[in-house]
């Protein structure tokens, strides 16, 4: 179990550094820093020990693959019901995540469109099902890039081979 850990400035600007480019070297971070290439290397390993930090990854911009909307969704089903409706969202090909929430809707999914024409038909899909009672949607407007390490890529496979 990670242990908690308090974060500074050189930190944050550890992070920052990564999350910009994970392979940005130590040396740079350091040199911005003011301090020397060891301590960013401690202070790093010890933000993956604690749990700070957990891996790197890459991010992906669904447009660079014919995407031209990425949209939200909150979706409120009565209780005993939520694991089904998260199971039949999660179905549909466009859905790249769909999880279990708190508040008025109680499941929350995003999916990648190839234009925001679909979106009503997904609306509409997801609204069909008989325990849903409510769906609100949401298009991201600003410069979209996913971290697709808790999301569902396989269908884009199947488009980009038949498309």
């Amino acid at each position: 179990m990670a242990s908690k850990m308090k974060v500074d400035e050189i930190d944050v600007r550890i992070i920052r550094a990564l999350q910009k480019d994970a392979r940005t070297n130590f040396a740079d971070i350091a040199k911005g820093c003011n301090v020397s290439v060891d301590t960013i290397s401690k202070r790093f390993r010890r933000m993956r020990r604690t749990g700070v930090a957990r891996g790197t990854t890459i991010l992906l911009n669904p447009k660079s693959f014919g995407y031209d909307c990425v949209a939200s969704f909150g979706i409120r089903v009565d209780y005993p019901h939520v694991e089904d409706v998260v199971d039949f969202i999660g179905k549909m090909p466009e859905v790249v995540f769909s999880t279990s929430s708190m508040g008025r809707q109680n499941i929350f999914a995003i999916a990648v469109l190839k234009n925001v024409g679909r979106l009503g038909q997904l609306k509409e899909s997801i609204q069909g099902h008989p325990m849903v009672r409510e769906v609100a949607a949401s298009i991201w407007v600003d410069e979209i890039l996913l971290c697709p390490e808790n999301f569902e890529f396989e269908h884009l496979k199947k488009v980009t081979r038949n498309g």
